[in-house]
C-alpha cells in the first residue's frame, strides 16, 4: 500500500550548528530527497557544559554560572533544531527533531539510526586533517565504523568554491 511504513526511507541527519550541516541538508534536498517516501530524523547531540572545579566557598557561585551556561546551551539547541525544522517545512519534507545531551555525537547518531531502523546516515564534514582526526576522532569516522547502513559524508567546499560531491 502506497505511503505505508514499509515504503518509508528513513534518513538520520546529525547537526551541530555549523555550515557543514546546513550544506548536508541542502545536498540531501538537491540530490537524494524523495518527498513521498522519505522521513528525515534530525539529531543534535549537545555537549553539556562542564561544572568548573572550584574549592569551597566558591562552589555555589560556579554552580550558578554552570546553570546559566546550561540554559544558554539548551536555548541554542532549541533554536538550531527549530531552524532546521523551518528549512524542512520550506522544502515540504517529513521530519522529526531530536535533542540529546552527549559529548559523543557519533554514538548518539548511530543509536538513533538503529532505534528508528534508518536506511541512511547523512553528515556534513568539517574536513579536518588526518592528524587531528586521529587524535580527536570524527563523527563521520565513528558512524562509518559503528553502523551497518550507508553513511553519506558531505565534504566541505573546495578552495575554488565548487560545490561538494558526496564521498
Amino acid at each position: 500500500m502506497a505511503g505505508s511504513e514499509e515504503n518509508v526511507r528513513k534518513i538520520v541527519l546529525g547537526v551541530d550548528g555549523s555550515e557543514h550541516c546546513e550544506r548536508a541538508l541542502e545536498w540531501y534536498v538537491k540530490n537524494l530527497s524523495n518527498k513521498k517516501t522519505d522521513k528525515l530524523f534530525i539529531i543534535h547531540a549537545q555537549e553539556p557544559p562542564t561544572i568548573p572545579a572550584a574549592p569551597y566557598p566558591y562552589g555555589y557561585a560556579y554552580y550558578e554560572e554552570w546553570q546559566h551556561l546550561l540554559q544558554k546551551s539548551d536555548k541554542h539547541a532549541k533554536e538550531l533544531l527549530e531552524s532546521f525544522g523551518a528549512k524542512c517545512n520550506h522544502h515540504e519534507l517529513k521530519f522529526k527533531l531530536y535533542k540529546e545531551e552527549s559529548n559523543r555525537p557519533g554514538e548518539v547518531i548511530c543509536k538513533l539510526a538503529k532505534d528508528e531502523g534508518a536506511d541512511i546516515i547523512l553528515i556534513g564534514s568539517r574536513g579536518v586533517g588526518t592528524l587531528r582526526r586521529t587524535f580527536l576522532g570524527s563523527v563521520s569516522d565513528y558512524c562509518v565504523h559503528h553502523t551497518h547502513i550507508p553513511v553519506v559524508v558531505i565534504p566541505p567546499q573546495d578552495s575554488h568554491g565548487d560545490h561538494a560531491h558526496a564521498h
